[in-house]
């Protein structure tokens, strides 16, 4: 069977044609102003790429914040049961999902059954979230792109004290004019990310089988500090955590 699952998200629509376990094609395009053009556009190109048709789909599910703009779609699914279902899929043992997303943080908890029991989300604020991230990244001339190899260089971790977005960039920009060096700005900005994903994180309890999905979850400087914060055994997802809710609805949809 082969299903497509498309993730309208608020920074960045995702959309993947799944077989199986096994994925066939994906695309990540900028979420802009014309959503629905962009979206049948996402959706046509990546049918080109796996050398397919939409009638021929066995299923399509929409899900994330732009959900509704999938006209194609068969169903419209919750963004956090895609995520959980696509742990469930390759990580059956893991009982706790931290996605890190471009606007929010949500940790979702899962039962023996891989079905969602309880999140939490922190919509409200995007501190610690992709877009934290790279706001304050780029304050310093470090494109997010290019965190890891800069925290690598890094000699110590510049101490960031606030959580919230705003005093967090004037104390970065104080940084700055203090002389810091960006590579030592952005080891201390990953540190307050993990810090911020695992007080959230902990809520949960400890002890138990993690993953990580999300986009920030490509930054291996901050999975790496949140990992030394949190009790439990750390499973990475196995494909691109960026594109874990649109591959957990290809699989919903064949499921169907």
């Amino acid at each position: 069977m082969k299903s497509m699952g498309c993730d309208i998200g608020s920074l960045f629509s995702k959309a993947v044609i799944m077989d199986g376990e096994r994925l066939i094609a994906s695309r990540v395009v900028e979420t802009t102003g014309n959503i629905a053009s962009e979206v049948e556009g996402l959706m046509d190109s990546l049918c080109r790429e796996a050398s397919l048709d939409m009638e021929s789909l066995d299923g399509i599910i929409g899900t994330g914040s732009g959900a509704e703009f999938v006209e194609e779609a068969n169903i419209l699914e919750d963004e956090i049961a895609c995520i959980g279902w696509a742990a469930r899929c390759f990580l059956p043992d893991v009982e706790l999902v931290v996605d890190i997303g471009g606007q929010s943080i949500t940790s979702i908890l899962l039962d023996e059954e891989g079905d969602v029991v309880d999140f939490m989300r922190n919509d409200k604020c995007a501190s610690g979230s992709g877009r934290f991230l790279e706001v304050m990244s780029n304050a310093v001339g470090i494109p997010v792109e290019h965190i890891d190899e800069a925290a690598s260089r890094a000699n110590k971790q510049v101490p960031i004290s606030s959580q919230c977005g705003v005093f967090v960039e004037s104390e970065v920009i104080t940084h700055v004019n203090n002389g810091e060096a960006p590579e030592d700005i952005v080891a201390g900005l990953c540190d307050s990310v993990a810090r911020i994903v695992t007080s959230q994180a902990r809520r949960f309890g400890v002890g138990t089988r993690y993953t990580f999905t999300g986009g920030v979850a490509k930054v291996r400087t901050v999975v790496d500090l949140i990992c030394k914060r949190m009790d439990g055994e750390y499973q990475p997802f196995p494909l691109d955590t960026h594109l874990a809710a649109a591959i957990g609805a290809a699989l919903l949809a064949e499921a169907e």
